[in-house]
């Protein structure tokens, strides 16, 4: 599925825009994976799916009003039919009747600035014009709609309106059927502005159609939509500070000529995007604070992702005498009491993100009671209790203490992501049970009792059945600030007796299994032979290999451990390394859990059960707390009350 111009905010803008109104004569579109012209509603079957319904619905009402005289002299007529096409693109973002829906929103408009002779519904046509355009590049109504945005600057007889409606439809469509008319008409109009046109592009030229970044702390992703893949040249020069990239054979969709994006964070101050020449697109990254970047390639579809990384800074130390803290995890206070510690909020938060209430606090069993003494004599007042000294933290599996071991630092964030989702099922069971189902319910159940019994905070990056792109799930976990990222998913083997368990971090794959399983998690977003120096590089550049692979054993240990009275027969696959796009990029101790074999029929058989899908969730809970109390030993003995809310990252439906 291509990507949208965050299709949920068109959304939520189009319904808060003016009233409502109708279209002409538009009918049912192919969906998004294969457009087509639209036809006439008489020939369209009846579309059992509900965007289909919701449509069509609209477009009944639009052959109504088209054929009372009555209904048409009354503007609330025309309001309720473009409610109706609104409430399409609202409900169901990624629908292929959405383009159709715009383009019908924009014909009414245009029908009622004529009928009712009201400039503010011109603006609403181009609008709902330019909002196909921006939200879905890959529509074949794309030329309709800026043809008919021509047509109203050509009405206008504003010269410089004409202009630059012809010059915006001839950079988007220059070899269309009507590309020599609008230089035709524009020539007989304005003779003195056919200069300012531009030639049509030469072909086979690739399109960039998006740009959007996520920012965090340490690290902000960038991520250009490309049409195909073309040849990048990049080079960071100073003097400013600054990374250019060159795509070549490249042409920048109108939307994005000469932009900036101001991005604000402690790392980019600005993305600024331009034609640098005929064949040319000039990506500049205006850097404040950056220690290094990489780019690469990720298909399916074709995006490039440019990574930047902050320079680290040393922990700050206070100066002075200070009575010893209680911890030295960052997210607690050493203040001792029975106060719960709000979570800290985000400093800027990822995009398309929404917050949803959290489960009702942890009970009070979990937390002590404190007798309270009120205006009692000093003499009788109960004196404190002296504090226990911290348990010092373990080594790691290789013996030796890391930065964040010797820091004392815990995890107060968790990132707990459900692989697949929306139009990418995973792999599917042979009773029909599908992985972005069961590793869904899975994390939401992980979710709940981390809160519950950790006190964490945790961010989820789907918490329904959306695709969320790899390189977006991990850009989350970054722009979340996360402390540890796990990530969700069910295996599958061509072997039907193949069964166990078994946890994966980043590194290179060594063996032929992980292999295997790195390509199929990979599947959808492979990238191609000549990503291959950059993935390396991305992979080598992993600074979380030793927690990484401390919490890979944890959750691999737990989750034995914890199914085998479930599961007598649970089989230990053990830890493994492998490439895992969804992990290239993390800031944090990043895994990948493999949490059964759909494949396995008693397996698929178990996983269909409540009871046992809980069993699942409990054991990677054990597993996020014996990691947590290896790192920071006093930590999981401090988080008691769940957090009231909990941060969900939606994606776009693309079911």
């Amino acid at each position: 599925m291509r990507p949208r111009f965050l299709p949920a905010l068109a959304a939520a803008l189009l319904l808060a825009a003016a009233p409502p109104c109708a279209v002409a004569a538009t009918g049912k579109a192919r969906p998004a994976r294969a457009r087509a012209e639209p036809h006439p509603r008489a020939a369209a079957t009846p579309d059992p799916a509900p965007d289909g319904a919701l449509y069509h619905e609209a477009t009944d009402a639009l052959a109504a009003l088209k054929a009372s005289a009555k209904k048409q002299a009354q503007r609330a007529e025309w309001e309720r039919v473009i409610l109706r096409f609104r409430r399409v693109v609202a409900r169901y973002p990624q629908s292929g009747y959405c383009d159709n829906a715009l383009l019908a929103i924009g014909d009414l408009y245009r029908a009622m600035a004529r009928r009712f002779g009201t400039p503010r519904y011109e603006e609403d046509a181009l609008q709902a014009y330019r909002s196909l355009i921006a939200e879905y590049p890959s529509s074949r109504l794309g030329e309709k709609a800026l043809y008919s945005a021509f047509e109203m600057a050509r009405e206008s007889g504003d010269r410089k309106r004409i202009a630059a409606a012809a010059r915006e439809y001839l950079d988007a469509f220059p070899r269309s059927s009507r590309a020599a008319e609008v230089k035709a008409q524009t020539r007989r109009r304005m003779p003195v502005q056919e200069a300012a046109l531009p030639s049509p592009p030469p072909p086979g030229l690739a399109q960039v159609y998006n740009l959007r970044f996520w920012s965090g702390e340490t690290s902000t992703r960038v991520v250009l939509d490309v049409e195909r893949e073309v040849k990048i040249r990049s080079d960071r020069i100073q003097d400013p500070d600054r990374l250019w990239i060159d795509l070549a054979g490249a042409r920048l969709h109108p939307n994005l000529s000469d932009r900036a994006f101001p991005v604000g964070d402690g790392l980019l101050k600005q993305v600024r995007i331009g034609q640098n020449r005929d064949d040319v697109v000039r990506v500049v990254l205006d850097f404040k604070d950056v220690k290094d970047y990489s780019c690469f390639y990720l298909q399916n579809p074709i995006r490039l992702v440019v990574d930047v990384r902050a320079t680290p800074r040393p922990p700050v130390v206070a100066v002075g005498p200070t009575p010893a803290p209680l911890t030295t995890s960052r997210p607690f206070a050493p203040v001792p009491g029975p106060s719960p510690v709000e979570p800290a909020p985000d400093r800027m938060p990822a995009r398309r993100v929404a917050t949803v209430e959290g489960p009702p606090p942890a009970t009070s069993a979990r937390r002590p009671a404190h007798d309270v003494v009120v205006d009692a004599p000093a003499t009788q007042r109960p004196a404190p209790s002296p504090l226990a000294a911290p348990l010092p933290p373990q080594a790691n599996r290789a013996g030796s203490y890391s930065l964040a071991r010797q820091l004392g630092l815990g995890a107060r964030r968790i990132v707990v992501d459900a692989g697949h989702g929306g139009h990418d099922p995973g792999t599917i069971g042979p009773g029909g049970l599908q992985e972005k189902d069961l590793v869904l319910d899975v994390a939401l159940r992980v979710e709940r009792l981390i809160r519950k019994e950790l006190g964490a905070e945790v961010v989820m990056t789907r918490s329904t059945d959306v695709f969320i792109p790899l390189e977006e799930r991990t850009a989350i976990a970054n722009s979340k600030g996360a402390d540890l990222f796990l990530s969700i998913h069910a295996n599958s083997s061509r072997n039907p007796r193949a069964s166990g368990v078994e946890t994966y971090f980043l590194n290179f794959a060594a063996d032929s299994h992980a292999e295997a399983v790195a390509a199929r998690e990979n599947a959808i977003s492979a990238a191609t032979l000549k990503d291959l120096q950059n993935l390396v590089r991305a992979i080598a550049l992993n600074s979380k290999v030793d927690e990484s692979r401390d919490f890979a054993a944890s959750v691999q240990e737990a989750m034995v451990e914890n199914m085998r009275p479930h599961d007598p027969g649970v089989q230990d696959r053990g830890v493994h390394t492998a490439p895992f796009y969804v992990l290239i990029g993390a800031n944090m101790p990043s895994v990948l859990a493999e949490i059964a074999f759909l494949s396995h029929p008693e397996d698929e058989r178990r996983l269909k059960k409540g009871e046992y899908r809980e069993h699942l969730a409990a054991s990677l809970l054990e597993g996020v707390r014996a990691y947590l109390d290896a790192l920071n030993r006093t930590q999981s003995r401090q988080l008691t009350q769940a957090p009231r809310k909990s941060t969900v990252a939606s994606g776009e439906d693309r079911r």
